[in-house]
């Protein structure tokens, strides 16, 4: 069996106009890119996550809805789960459903809204995971949990893809948010620019996790984040290095440094790069172009890159 090797556009669009997003947006949605992202911070001088997604939902046809991630306080459960139903209707079935248990304290505080714990946040983000898919699959939900509940609640219309749309669960922490991944996630997204080894240090504490709870460690999906940095040849690359190091206002030894984890180079080079991951079986891959994203970066990673993996696919 083939194994679908999937590429999502990772935006933080801070600094971008809703007609700089829709730009990078629909050029992707052209070019074949799986799905795309936009973060969820409150106290920041950005678009806000949700809103935006549902505009981009609508000048766009097939690319995946991504948020990465969405802060599970900011919104109730409840609320969430009528409006994931409503964007993946809106969408036709378009939603990834990235959420996390908050990992900005300053932006929770900034904005009037508690901070508790990690533990006690994490345990609030699984009760909440519960509810949404309770309230995306029954006719009337009941919930009863510490933090949330739902009394015969109704969310119609239902969202379009069954049984529900996938979740997706972001975070860092080993002996908290590492358990709500075993538990509840069918795709995980778990740190930047990590080695492999890195990776099944992550997925060992999964799967022991899933272990203790009887669940298959192969049902989650593992993705990758890491920043790309392509170009047509080696010449144009080092010019490109020489602009981010300038652009960051450090020496070009240190910049091209500091790309050691990233997918960096020809097209060639990104290709063996990533092949080091998809052979290990991670497939799913969130690529974060240089700021402001660039059509050509985009073009050229999708016409140069991803048709080397799309082989194995089928």
């Amino acid at each position: 069996m083939g194994r679908q090797v999937k590429f999502g556009v990772r935006m933080h669009q801070h600094g971008y106009t809703f007609d700089d997003l829709k730009r990078v947006w629909t050029q992707a949605d052209r070019l074949g890119y799986h799905s795309a992202t936009l973060y969820d911070l409150l106290n920041s001088p950005a678009l806000e996550c949700w809103t935006t997604l549902s505009a981009l939902a609508a000048v766009t046809e097939r690319i995946r809805l991504t948020p990465l991630v969405l802060a599970n306080l900011y919104r109730p459960p409840a609320l969430l789960a009528k409006m994931s139903s409503t964007l993946d209707v809106i969408s036709r079935g378009r939603l990834e459903l990235g959420i996390g248990a908050g990992g900005g304290g300053g932006d929770h505080q900034a904005s009037g809204i508690s901070f508790p714990s990690t533990g006690e946040r994490v345990r609030m983000l699984e009760e909440a995971v519960e509810l949404i898919k309770k309230s995306w699959k029954e006719e009337r939900a009941d919930f009863q949990g510490k933090y949330y509940s739902l009394d015969q609640s109704l969310n119609e219309p239902k969202p379009v893809q069954q049984p529900h749309p996938p979740l997706l669960i972001g975070g860092h922490g080993e002996t908290h948010l590492l358990r709500a991944v075993a538990g509840h996630a069918d795709i995980c997204n778990i740190g930047f620019e990590m080695s492999l080894e890195e990776h099944q240090a992550k997925m060992d504490i999964i799967r022991r996790h899933c272990d203790g709870l009887g669940r298959d460690p192969a049902q989650i999906e593992v993705t990758h984040n890491t920043r790309v940095v392509v170009a047509e040849n080696q010449e144009r690359f080092e010019a490109l290095v020489a602009e981010g190091a300038a652009s960051a206002d450090v020496s070009v030894t240190s910049y091209k440094e500091s790309l050691s984890g990233a997918i960096a180079g020809t097209p060639g080079q990104c290709v063996e790069q990533l092949s080091r991951y998809v052979n290990s079986g991670i497939c799913y891959f969130f690529v974060l172009f240089p700021d402001p994203i660039s059509s050509e970066s985009l073009e050229l990673f999708a016409s140069e890159v991803m048709p080397h993996f799309a082989k194995l696919e089928g």
